[in-house]
């Protein structure tokens, strides 16, 4: 097991992470606010530089952090049931084993909780791996520290802020429905709440991105979505170098549950506007515009 113990260093806002600042003593600055003073975020990276800036920043703002040096040590943390982590910042290059192989050892644990990968990798290759191995969002080395306490912030919050209820946009307006946790369309039935997914009575096993995309389509029946707005919504972000993660997984979607993917029926194309989504396409005008 590989633990950091080391003197805190201030790293400031807005400041890049390659450009992390080393002074001889900690810093210590009152947080303007406490997001969600019970959060406990744990650290996977073996930079200890990097490590430290961010949980003296994390913890300036109010939250609990830990670091784990390695990702064997990383995945223990995770899953001690002594300290229940709300959150992983993950970085891809770890000793021994390797941030995708931490994100798939936890999603195959039945681990729930948010996944934000960090990383220097820029290929979209490497998203898209790091987003199929169960990663919630993936942020692009060097980044603004504000940027990642924001995804931070509204990933924490949609994890336990929503309830029991959630809220659906319905001609402007916010109105209260509640999703069942099984939900059933076409030759499908999806169980929210423990993630088992049959269809054609065969199961299915989708990463927990996947999942949440999936729920968010439910939530949003028969209105069309933006890929914009499934970035922010889904993913947490509100920008991001390439739009096409948003097609593949809708193709991910499609090669799940149509039973004929080229000629969709349940996860539609709307030309220059995004998705939509049919549980019951034929009660409904069902038109696929690629």
């Amino acid at each position: 097991m590989q633990c950091i113990q080391e003197p805190p260093v201030f790293l400031f806002p807005g400041l890049p992470v390659s450009l992390f600042p080393v002074f001889l003593f900690p810093v210590f600055l009152a947080p303007c606010y406490m997001s969600d003073p019970s959060a406990h975020i744990l650290i996977v990276e073996d930079d200890a530089h990097i490590a430290r800036g961010l949980k003296l920043n994390l913890e300036a703002e109010g939250y609990r952090a830990t670091i784990a040096g390695d990702g064997a040590t990383g995945v223990e943390l995770a899953i001690d049931p002594k300290q229940p982590v709300d959150l992983v910042l993950l970085d891809l290059m770890l000793p021994g084993m390797s941030g995708y192989a931490v994100c798939e050892t936890l999603r195959n644990r039945g681990w729930e909780q948010p996944v934000v990968i960090l990383s220097a990798r820029t290929l979209t290759e490497d998203r898209v791996r790091g987003f199929n191995s169960g990663a919630d969002v993936y942020l692009q080395k060097p980044f603004d520290l504000e940027e990642l306490l924001s995804v931070v912030r509204n990933q924490l919050q949609r994890r336990r802020g929503r309830g029991d209820h959630e809220t659906n946009r319905v001609s402007g307006k916010e109105a209260e429905v509640s999703l069942p946790d099984v939900f059933q369309f076409g030759e499908a039935t999806v169980n929210f709440d423990t993630y088992e997914v049959r269809v054609g009575g065969r199961e299915v096993r989708l990463t927990s991105l996947e999942m949440k995309l999936l729920r968010y389509f439910v939530e949003h029946a028969g209105s069309v979505v933006s890929r914009a707005e499934l970035l922010e919504e889904v993913w947490g972000l509100n920008r991001i170098p390439t739009t096409r993660t948003v097609d593949n997984f809708l193709l991910n979607l499609r090669k799940v549950f149509e039973r004929d993917p080229a000629n969709p029926r349940h996860f539609l194309s709307v030309r220059g506007a995004g998705y939509r989504f049919v549980a019951a396409p034929e009660e409904a005008s069902v038109k696929n515009e690629e």
